[in-house]
């Protein structure tokens, strides 16, 4: 028999879940708190580092189009609007 309550995802209050969700990630968190403790030794430091820039390079290696795409879309300027030049007034 089934449950009459199924149980939901737990909501972080304050946290911002957007409207439509990819499928892929139904039912996981949509932000983890990550604090980065001030007492790791420098071993722990480096690995943590080397894991985070593996991390980058496997993004960059899937998602590297959209990404140079959306970085142009960020960058561009925004359209300027025409000036309306006005003949009639004196110079």
């Amino acid at each position: 028999m089934a449950k009459p309550n199924a149980k939901k995802p737990r909501r972080r209050r304050g946290a911002r879940i957007p409207d439509e969700a990819p499928a892929h990630v139904a039912g996981l968190q949509y932000a983890i708190p990550l604090a980065i403790p001030t007492y790791w030794t420098p071993e722990q430091a480096i690995a943590v580092f080397e894991l985070v820039d593996d991390l980058r390079e496997q993004i960059w290696s899937i998602y590297q189009t959209d990404l140079q795409q959306m970085t142009r879309q960020q960058h561009q300027p925004a359209p300027i609007d025409p000036l309306e030049i006005d003949d009639d007034l004196p110079f």
